[in-house]
């Protein structure tokens, strides 16, 4: 029963993010066009605010009830942001086609922020609401045992926890002075902790035989715009892990004050290579399945307003 649940809150969150992505829209049409579909998801990501009541602690928590265990974690100093990665308790036991994906949780230290930005996060992270563990776990006991109403119930109260914020829009001046030191901080505070990117696993398509096959796909057929920090392509086979991903598409925030513009989605994808120099990869754990802090911190920048240069 929980393989289910976990099932239909992964398949929402996606399916939301599409709605509010166009480039993934645009990508998946274009792929289904090649006969590919549905798009193998190698992981998606979540950051939050930190305070008592929400950031790792809480969303780690989240996903352990439904069936996910830790992995591992790092830190991106230059972001002052932590994540952890998490994969379904089964994953090792399945192929990697059938694996959910990845679930990278995050937030921010406080302690590494300016006073002045310490200040304006507070303010906001005190807004946020704790989990209803009490009710989580029932329901999870509930459906555990194929109670289908509290299934349902698990699924929506999941759902809405992670589709949005518990604090309101902060002020333009507010807003500036964190986009100014921290862009992907800014990001959350107007976002929440809806999903900032699903990655598709390009490793297991076979129309590609490598990541800058399916890079210049991107660029020359879906006309899609790269994002080059770090380089267009990070990572390597001795890393374990190759990646890349597109610019992200601005869109209007209004304020009571005031509207910015900021990148709101993008699309990462990824090359995990096998480990052990296994050369049929068939199964999840026949692959690097890990991530490197390094790129990641590039990736990410998929969501700050690019440069003019």
């Amino acid at each position: 029963m929980l393989k289910t649940i976990r099932q239909r809150i992964i398949h929402h969150l996606w399916e939301n993010y599409k709605r509010r992505s166009a480039q993934m829209m645009h990508l998946e049409k274009i792929l289904i066009d090649k006969g590919i579909h549905p798009l193998p998801l190698d992981h998606f990501a979540i950051i939050d605010l930190p305070s008592p009541h929400s950031g790792i602690p809480q969303l780690s928590r989240l996903f352990s009830l439904i069936g996910y265990v830790e992995q591992g974690r790092d830190y991106l100093p230059e972001k002052q942001n932590g994540f952890v990665w998490m994969t379904e308790m089964d994953s090792t036991e399945q192929i990697a086609t059938n694996v959910l994906p990845q679930a990278v949780v995050a937030d921010f230290c406080l302690d590494d922020l300016p006073q002045e930005i310490k200040i304006i996060i507070e303010k906001y992270a005190r807004l946020t609401q704790a989990l209803p563990e009490k009710e989580l776990t029932m329901l999870v006991e509930k459906s555990s045992r194929g109670d289908l109403i509290a299934g349902n119930q698990l699924c929506q109260l999941i759902i809405h926890y992670l589709s949005g914020r518990d604090w309101p829009l902060p002020t333009m001046n507010e807003y500036r002075i964190v986009q100014e030191w921290n862009e992907l901080l800014a990001w959350v505070l107007l976002f929440g902790r809806k999903p900032n990117h699903f990655t598709l696993s390009i490793h297991l398509l076979d129309v590609f035989s490598d990541i800058h096959l399916f890079h210049d796909f991107i660029e020359n057929e879906a006309k899609l715009i790269s994002n080059k920090q770090g380089g267009a392509i990070k990572g390597s086979i001795e890393q374990g892990i190759s990646q890349g991903s597109t610019q992200g598409t601005a869109e209007i925030f209004t304020l009571a004050d005031g509207c910015v513009s900021i990148p709101g989605d993008f699309v990462e994808f990824v090359w995990r290579y096998p480990v052990n120099k296994i050369k049929t990869p068939v199964m999840w754990q026949d692959y690097f399945n890990g991530f490197i802090a390094k790129q990641a911190t590039h990736v990410i920048e998929s969501l700050f307003i690019p440069t003019i240069p």
